[in-house]
């Protein structure tokens, strides 16, 4: 009798080491989930301007994933205006991502919050914030706001784009 009940107290003991043993497995698994998603470094193009044949959204963001520099000429074009020389990307090492939002005479303020990849798809999270400036003349003329963001190279099945939270397009990769 006494061989079964060192067997019982036995099972006693494995069971809060095997327990603690699940929980921080779990929580190691959980880790690498959150480890999966890589935030990207990019960098704000400036110095360009949407070419009027730029195939864009009516009444809703537009977004464009370049890599190569022919088709990103094709859409965006150097602003002759500006005195300084627009961001030229390396498309050697480099990707664009273009976000255009429909034409307003009262331009929004736009920011990009976050750059990351999960599962293969690419997420660009930015802030949209309307202008409260006081004009007191309304603009007579349009203008296309719009982002410019060059970030490394990435293999991705597909982009989202995420505006104050919502998302708000998601564009496949098309093959070439």
């Amino acid at each position: 009798m006494s061989n079964m009940s060192f067997f019982a107290s036995f099972q006693r003991r494995l069971r809060v080491p095997f327990l603690s043993t699940f929980f921080v497995a779990c929580l190691f698994l959980i880790s690498l989930v959150a480890l999966a998603q890589v935030t990207l470094k990019y960098r704000m193009l400036n110095g360009y301007f949407l070419s009027n044949d730029a195939p864009v959204n009516k009444g809703k963001p537009t977004l464009f994933v370049f890599e190569q520099a022919e088709t990103f000429e094709k859409v965006f074009k150097p602003a002759t205006t500006m005195s300084k020389r627009p961001d030229v990307p390396n498309f050697n090492k480099e990707m664009v991502v273009g976000i255009a939002l429909p034409a307003t005479n009262k331009p929004p303020k736009l920011s990009i919050s976050r750059v990351f990849v999960q599962d293969s798809v690419m997420t660009i999270r930015y802030i949209r914030m309307a202008d409260t400036t006081l004009n007191k003349t309304p603009l007579s003329f349009t203008t296309q706001p719009m982002l410019l963001v060059a970030l490394p190279t990435q293999s991705v099945l597909s982009t989202r784009l995420i505006e104050n939270g919502k998302v708000v397009l998601t564009l496949k990769k098309q093959d070439d």
